[in-house]
Parts: structure tokens; C-alpha cells; sequence
């Protein structure tokens, strides 16, 4: 279907987000406020990019169990 994986890629948009500001609120709470923005950025690009290509797998698996649900298969389907 067309535009089928336009939901996977935001469920990985969100949650790559999620993990980036996770990440960084961490490295606040162990360093203080007043660490660099150098820090920030050296330990919140890694996992930047790392986060989207592994979690992609799961993002496609997860909205393809949430299209499921909301669109239960018919025996039409199956013809």
C-alpha cells in the first residue's frame, strides 16, 4: 500500500527524539547545567544517528501490529 510506512517512520521519529532528549537531560543530571555544549552534542550524535537505524526494524513491526489493530484482516484480504 502506498504510504503504508509513513506511520513506521514517524513511531521512529518520536522515539529517536525521545532517546536524544533522554540522553542529553541525563548527561544534565550527572554533569550539572553547566556543562558544555560540546559534551552534549559529542554523546547526543551517536546516539542520534545509531537510535533510527537500529530501531527501525522494530518501528516497521510495531506500526504494522498498530495497522492491525486498527484495520483487522478480512477474508477478502486473503484472495
Amino acid at each position: 500500500m502506498e504510504g503504508h510506512w509513513l506511520g513506521a517512520v514517524a513511531v521512529n521519529t518520536v522515539v529517536s527524539a525521545a532517546v536524544v532528549l533522554g540522553t542529553v537531560i541525563a548527561a544534565m543530571l550527572v554533569w550539572g547545567t553547566d556543562v558544555s555544549g560540546g559534551l552534549l552534542a559529542a554523546l547526543a550524535l551517536p546516539v542520534g544517528v545509531a537510535t533510527p537505524v537500529l530501531f527501525d526494524p522494530v518501528s516497521r513491526t510495531l506500526w504494522t501490529a498498530i495497522d492491525a489493530l486498527m484495520r483487522p484482516p478480512q477474508p477478502s484480504d486473503f484472495d
